[in-house]
């Protein structure tokens, strides 16, 4: 009888611990196994099995590194559009308005659906031609700064909505593409090495493939959170592109690597 009471007040605890964590996920779309622990006082052990019960549940999707609220959790390797807009806002903005400075009037740019390519938007001349598979840069550049400045010209390619990404892919995408020339390409990507450029996900790739062929340049367009990161799908070799902008300088065996391909380095 003894030997049961103690157990009966752990399940309950761990049933508190577990609802407090349900409770911040209404707020935070992804939680880490140290802010629960700071939060909730619990153990890094304790807090992973919390983390593996609910998953085993169905009531959260275990993410790297911690755990995704159920509607905000990755689909075949595309995190949220919602998701990715709040990581590193400040930096985004700053590679993107240095983008933008690459380009000239008349210039035709094809520029891929992302958070670190929407903001470009805001910096983008109306005298320059845009082709974009992003619905929240499309509808974005469809609305003027001020009422004196004019609508740029905006192509969007179609295709398959990916679930909670706001971006065209697909083969009918791939397809669209192939009628365009442009002068430049404007890419986000999951990560960048010494050997190449990754993505997550295979219908991202396959969309990205087709801007590269293309465009006559190629930027990427990446936050330094990306650098010495791999991802499931290889984009393309550091050769096939001509410009990384970033916000601050990646590691030497990747700076060293980029001048061996002859990739120009934009620090924003």
């Amino acid at each position: 009888m003894d030997m049961a009471r103690p157990a009966k007040r752990k399940t309950m605890h761990s049933l508190e611990r577990r609802r407090h964590i349900l409770e911040l996920l209404k707020t935070e779309s992804f939680l880490t196994v140290e802010q629960v622990q700071k939060l909730l006082g619990s153990s890094p052990a304790t807090t992973r099995r919390d983390f593996a019960d609910l998953a085993d549940q169905m009531m959260v999707v275990r993410g790297h590194g911690g755990i995704h609220r159920i509607d905000d959790a990755p689909v075949m390797g595309v995190v949220p559009f919602s998701r990715r807009q709040v990581t590193n806002p400040e930096a985004k903005e700053r590679i993107a308005q240095k983008a933008a400075e690459l380009l000239s009037p008349n210039d035709v740019v094809i520029i891929d659906g992302g958070t670190t390519t929407a903001p470009i938007a805001r910096y983008i001349s109306p005298l320059v031609r845009i082709i974009t598979n992003s619905l929240p840069l499309a509808s974005a550049l469809n609305e003027p700064l001020s009422d004196k400045n004019p609508i740029p010209e905006v192509n969007v390619t179609g295709g398959y909505l990916y679930p909670k990404s706001e971006v065209l892919l697909g083969p009918q995408t791939v397809q669209a593409l192939k009628q365009y020339h442009a002068n430049w390409a404007f890419l986000g990507c999951h990560g960048i090495t010494a050997e190449a450029i990754h993505n997550s996900n295979g219908m991202v790739v396959d969309t990205q493939q087709e801007m590269i062929n293309r465009a006559e340049k190629v930027a990427i367009l990446a936050d330094s959170s990306k650098f010495d990161k791999a991802a499931m799908v290889r984009l393309c070799e550091l050769n096939a592109i001509d410009v990384i902008i970033t916000d601050s300088k990646p590691p030497k065996n990747i700076e060293s690597a980029l001048k061996e391909n002859g990739v120009t380095l934009i620090v924003a």
